[in-house]
């Protein structure tokens, strides 16, 4: 049994405290996002080039909305660890980098990589993309200008669907 005394001065204190520790409890977790964030939809343009579109209605037939993507960027930069991405139901639920996790909007998706790429075209000198069967595309180097030594970004990309 705990002494009246002892029970005046802790009920005080606990019921300071108690509203913080519901709070903290209710909290979404550090590995998840606390408001997840939409992929935004690549939508091919008019003019879209064909083997872009032609990997972009592969990815699509698939039907895939559950997925981690994982993207690595490779240029003339310090070097950084791949950043993965958790995608379900077309919506970013978790990014990290490493043991870090990242805000939703630093991660990446498919729809992103495709818009990557389609910008990446007309506005760069050269563009070499590799495409998975499923229509991924796995490696992207962009070189902005040839005139211009150290501009080029590399990105690997790989994508594991989700159950």
């Amino acid at each position: 049994m705990i002494p009246s005394t002892l029970r005046r001065t802790l009920a005080p204190a606990l019921l300071a405290v108690l509203p913080a520790v519901l709070v903290a409890a209710a909290a979404p977790s550090a590995h998840a996002a606390a408001d997840p964030r939409p992929v935004r939809p690549f939508v091919p343009a008019a003019d879209e080039d064909p083997d872009v579109l032609a990997a972009w209605q592969d990815w699509e037939a698939r039907d895939v909305d559950d997925y981690v993507i994982s993207v690595r960027l490779s240029c003339f930069c310090v070097p950084s660890e791949a950043v993965r991405t958790v995608v379900r139901g077309d919506r970013t639920v978790r990014v990290t980098r490493g043991e870090r996790v990242l805000p939703p909007g630093r991660g990446w998706s498919v729809d992103e990589v495709y818009e990557l790429v389609s910008r990446a075209l007309p506005e760069s000198d050269s563009v070499d993309v590799e495409w998975s069967r499923q229509g991924v595309p796995t490696r992207v180097a962009v070189d902005p200008s040839q005139l211009v030594a150290d501009d080029e970004s590399y990105y690997t990309v790989s994508v594991r669907r989700l159950g």
